[in-house]
């Protein structure tokens, strides 16, 4: 008996999914937002001086609370659930990542006309990246989701 509930039970697990529709493109298109403003703060903060051996430490400072609001943004824009917010910024960084790949080999001059620039620049949005998904764990947490 208890075999036949385990079964029914991933039976049931694959029919369901981890997002709506609605709740799917609306986080690719986060995604897709949050990639391109990363992307235009290191074409324009470069010449501010956001970026290099010693600007890209005020960069990655600014991205620990802009990536926390970010996230709470996603959550509560997307309407998700304590559940859903680990994998759900995992998808909009998904599809950030995957923009950015395609950018930084076909496309550099989207982030800048040098290559340190573009060095600097597509460090930060990887850091922007871990940023992105450590908040979202740490939110999950916060809302009595444990990792272990």
């Amino acid at each position: 008996m208890m075999k036949n509930n385990a079964v029914a039970e991933v039976m049931q697990s694959e029919k369901t999914r981890f997002f709506s529709m609605k709740q799917t493109g609306i986080l690719m298109a986060f995604g897709i937002v949050f990639w391109f403003s990363g992307a235009m703060a290191v074409k324009f903060g470069y010449a501010f001086g956001l970026f290099g051996e010693t600007g890209s430490l005020i960069s990655f400072i600014l991205a620990l609370p802009i990536s926390w609001l970010s996230v709470l943004l996603i959550v509560k824009g997307a309407g998700l659930k304590p559940t859903q917010i680990v994998p759900g910024i995992s998808l909009g960084l998904a599809t950030a990542t995957f923009f950015d790949g395609i950018v930084l080999t076909w496309g550099t001059w989207v982030y800048g006309t040098n290559s340190d620039q573009v060095s600097y620049g597509a460090a930060w949005i990887l850091w922007g990246a871990f940023t992105f998904l450590a908040f979202a764990f740490f939110e999950a947490y916060r809302k009595g989701i444990k990792l272990a």
